[in-house]
């Protein structure tokens, strides 16, 4: 896959200005002298395969979330149901017994993710060949690196961060309420209605395990209870502004400058907490503004693979 030392060290926060994220590239294109960061099919990207590759995982048509990338490019990789990120999350938080929300690479590796490395991955038609035995322990320790704290000594990982990245669904609605059952470690039931249509990203290719996505309704209901969020916990959920392309509905303007903070805050006081206290999820979800940010939020729609990649998967991916 595309080393992503690069773009670790320049951003850790996980957002990059579009034009570094272009730039970027364009140095590894040019510089790639046998050091095979590249695929040989992305060694031949133009400015413009660039550009569209950068859009598809940029936010607010200013800054690239080069980490959402860096997993499309990582694909596959077993598609968590809810019930696996939360017993997941659970884990994570059972081993974090002084409740800092971090865990080492030690307790990372001891308390694993939701796959061993037995699983059956769902790769492209492109793809026949079987993909290496290891690969599923290289991709557990590249997870750690792509979200850890290398600033820290040792190196340190928020796992509740690392999980809403994979809280991504085929349905980016599905994949909001996926984000808010882990942000509140319960499970935050979505009613049966349809959602917006949404554009899809160009240069991916979105071809979802459904199967993965089937919630195994035992174990969710091992993490039912009335969610709780906080103004904080609700601003890690809707990190960035929502909206791809076009922004003509009522609150484009608040997304564009990233506001979401204030008016999150004008939203808990309407809702009757004018101390900001947490608020349980079911009232906070009846809120139109709440409920039209859902319907039209795409960061996490979950991008499976990179169209151009498809075609060299079995000779690059590790």
């Amino acid at each position: 896959m595309p080393s992503g030392i690069s773009l670790i060290v320049f951003a850790f926060k996980g957002f990059i200005q579009k034009k570094v994220f272009i730039d970027i590239f364009i140095d590894l294109i040019n510089l790639d002298l046998g050091t095979n960061c590249l695929p040989d099919a992305w060694m031949n990207l133009m400015l413009p395969d660039l550009q569209n590759l950068a859009s598809a995982f940029t936010v607010n048509s200013e800054l690239t979330d080069w980490r959402r990338f860096l997993l499309a490019a990582a694909q596959p990789w077993p598609v968590p149901s809810v019930a696996q990120l939360l017993k997941t999350l659970h884990s994570f938080k059972s081993a974090d017994v002084a409740g800092s929300g971090f865990v080492t690479q030690e307790y990372y590796m001891q308390v694993g993710l939701w796959f061993k490395g037995n699983e059956d991955l769902s790769i492209t038609k492109s793809c026949t060949e079987p993909l290496p035995l290891d690969r599923i322990k290289h991709l557990i320790k590249f997870f750690f690196r792509l979200f850890a704290d290398a600033r820290k000594d040792p190196a340190l990982l928020n796992y509740t961060d690392m999980l809403l990245y994979f809280a991504s669904h085929s349905d980016p609605v599905e994949g909001v309420y996926r984000a808010l059952s882990i942000a509140t470690g319960t499970y935050i039931h979505r009613k049966e209605v349809a959602s917006l249509p949404y554009v899809a990203f160009p240069y991916t290719n979105i071809v979802p395990n459904e199967n993965t996505l089937i919630e195994d309704e035992e174990e969710v209901l091992d993490y039912k209870g009335e969610g709780i969020i906080s103004v904080a916990t609700l601003l890690k959920v809707f990190h960035t502004g929502g909206s791809k392309g076009e922004d003509n509905h009522r609150y484009s303007n608040l997304e564009k400058e990233g506001c979401y903070d204030k008016y999150f805050i004008k939203i808990y006081k309407e809702l009757g907490t004018e101390d900001l206290t947490p608020i349980p999820v079911a009232l906070l979800l009846k809120h139109p503004f709440i409920q039209d940010l859902i319907n039209r939020y795409q960061e996490y729609k979950l991008p499976v693979s990179i169209a151009f990649w498809d075609q060299e998967l079995c000779e690059c991916i590790y």
